[in-house]
């Protein structure tokens, strides 16, 4: 992976770059940002299929994951034990590193900004799980952003897109029914990440999701209609694109101290008209598959509500049948046209 410095100070961010998409000028750039225990080299599949689709793809790996430059010791205290507005700083910090990723990437490689049509070019950001949190205070920290870099977004920025958000990445709380095995204490703590993949990567029978009923979603049991689809990766793509020390240090941290923190960012990002105005040409939308674990059902449901309080019209909501938490390991191609359909 390569990595490029996105402060004065040296933080640096590791990524892998599919390239310049073949057949086409005003190509669209997707940089994605992972969740918890897995890196971005989890969409090797998509990365694979990008440049015959006119796609150029950009996986960052986040703060505390591989390449990329640790949180420091005071960092994680902040995390752990430090003031709202400490909280507050720390994430509008990592939003500030990931939007100036983006800037310098696109100034490096000299991105093709959007069409004047609004129908080429230009670039979005994928969040995916835990990595929605992330991607919201991106977009949500443009407004902090040195004045080129601001011009960058404005020209640019197309599209946000959240990939099965969790409840916790949007700041709201964990649904009653809930149930991971990284949280349950029954179990030897050595064999709740390494279940975890195995959990989160399955697949669910759910009831009438359409009903909205909390208890249509299936929380524990997954479904035996497919395998888990950490048994379709290969020995190197486990090596490479799960990595645990983070899910219970950093990322758990965060997750459990930080909500009243993430909820801001996730209102400023969407829901914010004078943020919005910065980025014109950007579309929000939401996916999850309506085969995936259950963190992220309720989380539709929610932003369907915000959205309409907000007076509609700032995000869109969709539902992907047969998708679980991994499509775009199991189903890259159609996962890749998703993101595309968000431009």
């Amino acid at each position: 992976m390569s990595t490029l410095a996105v402060n004065d100070v040296g933080t640096e961010l590791s990524y892998i770059d599919s390239g310049v998409p073949s057949g086409t000028k005003e190509y669209v750039t997707i940089f994605a940002i992972h969740g918890t225990v897995f890196t971005g080299l989890i969409w090797n599949r998509v990365i694979s299929l990008a440049p015959k689709s006119g796609v150029r793809f950009v996986a960052v790996n986040r703060r505390d994951y591989p390449g990329s430059t640790a949180l420091s010791p005071e960092e994680i205290n902040v995390l752990n034990s430090g003031t709202d507005d400490q909280k507050a700083e720390f994430l509008k910090a990592r939003g500030v590193e990931i939007a100036t990723f983006i800037s310098l990437f696109a100034e490096k490689h000299d991105l093709p900004a959007a069409s004047a049509d609004g129908t080429a070019g230009g670039f979005g950001i994928v969040g995916w799980s835990l990595g929605c949190a992330f991607a919201l205070a991106a977009v949500a920290a443009v407004d902090a952003l040195p004045e080129p870099a601001q011009a960058r977004w404005k020209a640019g920025a197309r599209a946000l897109i959240l990939q099965e958000p969790p409840t916790v990445s949007l700041g709201k709380a964990i649904p009653p029914d809930a149930w991971t095995p990284l949280v349950d204490q029954s179990m030897p703590a050595e064999a709740r990440t390494a279940f975890f993949s195995h959990w989160i990567t399955s697949y669910f029978k759910h009831g009438d999701l359409s009903s909205r009923d909390p208890k249509a979603i299936s929380y524990v049991v997954p479904a035996t209609s497919r395998a888990p689809t950490i048994y379709s990766l290969t020995e190197e793509e486990v090596k490479h694109s799960i990595y645990e020390p983070s899910a219970f240090g950093s990322d758990m941290a965060f997750m459990i101290f930080s909500a009243p923190q993430i909820a801001a960012t996730y209102k400023k990002a969407v829901f914010d008209k004078d943020l919005r105005a910065l980025v014109p040409n950007l579309k929000v939308t939401v996916f999850s598959g309506d085969a995936t674990a259950s963190f992220s059902i309720p989380s539709q449901w929610e932003v369907e509500d915000d959205d309409k309080a907000a007076g509609g019209g700032f995000v869109t909501v969709k539902w992907i049948p047969g998708f679980n938490h991994l499509a775009h390991v199991d189903e890259p191609a159609a996962t890749l046209q998703v993101y595309k359909d968000a431009f």
